[in-house]
Formats: structure tokens, C-alpha cells, sequence
């Protein structure tokens, strides 16, 4: 009699408890992409591209022309102070091999500047 009693109690508490194999999911936050404008510099020609991202992926840009060949690869993760934006250039030619990578935190408007003071550089705006 007792066995039976304890037995009942136990399914009637196993029936009435929380299912936990039901809980509801959280709702899964929409991804937002991420647009940027690129703009590579050289003496007096300027190569301008768009790229649009999701967070926490990377995309690349290719673009070669006679003897030039140009390559970016941009890198946007979310943070607490904004997009963090890891980059990596080349610019390759028969005259010159220009690399520069790099990570900083941009906000919509604003942009990130890098390459030498009077030679090619890579302009990363995020639109």
C-alpha cells in the first residue's frame, strides 16, 4: 500500500512539474548587415567598392587591372564600444608590394584611414 502511495505521489509530481524539454526557445536576434565603402588610394587614381557584411563573418574584394592587383579582406564583429573591424590590404604591382592589416572600432558616418602619408592608401568607411 505504501509502495503504491509513494509510486502515485511520484508520477502525479513527474505529470504536474515544469517541462523542461518544452521550454520556448529565445527568439533569435534579426541580423543586421553591415555596409562598408572602400576606398583605395593610389597617387592621383582612386578604386571605390562597396561591401556588405554580417557581423562576426569576414568577406574579401578582389580587383586586379593590368599589372595591379588589389586585395581586402574585412572582418566586422559587434562589441560593447561599437564595430570592431578587423582589415587586411595588398597591393601588389611590378613597382610595389604594399600589406597593412589592422584592427579598430568604427561607427556608422565615420571611417578608418590607413597606408603612407604620400602614397597608396585604404580608406574603410562604414555607410
Amino acid at each position: 500500500m505504501l509502495k503504491t502511495l509513494l509510486s502515485s505521489a511520484a508520477l502525479i509530481t513527474l505529470l504536474c512539474g515544469p517541462a523542461l524539454a518544452n521550454t520556448p526557445a529565445k527568439p533569435a536576434t534579426p541580423l543586421t548587415p553591415l555596409k562598408f565603402k572602400v576606398v583605395v588610394t593610389d597617387g592621383s587614381e582612386l578604386r571605390t567598392f562597396e561591401i556588405t557584411l554580417l557581423a562576426d563573418t569576414c568577406g574579401s574584394l578582389e580587383d586586379r587591372a593590368g599589372d595591379r592587383f588589389d586585395e581586402i579582406k574585412l572582418c566586422p564583429r559587434d562589441s560593447a564600444s561599437g564595430v570592431r573591424l578587423g582589415a587586411m590590404w595588398k597591393l601588389r604591382s611590378k613597382t610595389v608590394e604594399h600589406s597593412v592589416s589592422f584592427e579598430s572600432v568604427i561607427a556608422k558616418g565615420k571611417n578608418v584611414e590607413v597606408g603612407r602619408e604620400k602614397g597608396a592608401r585604404l580608406t574603410v568607411t562604414m555607410i
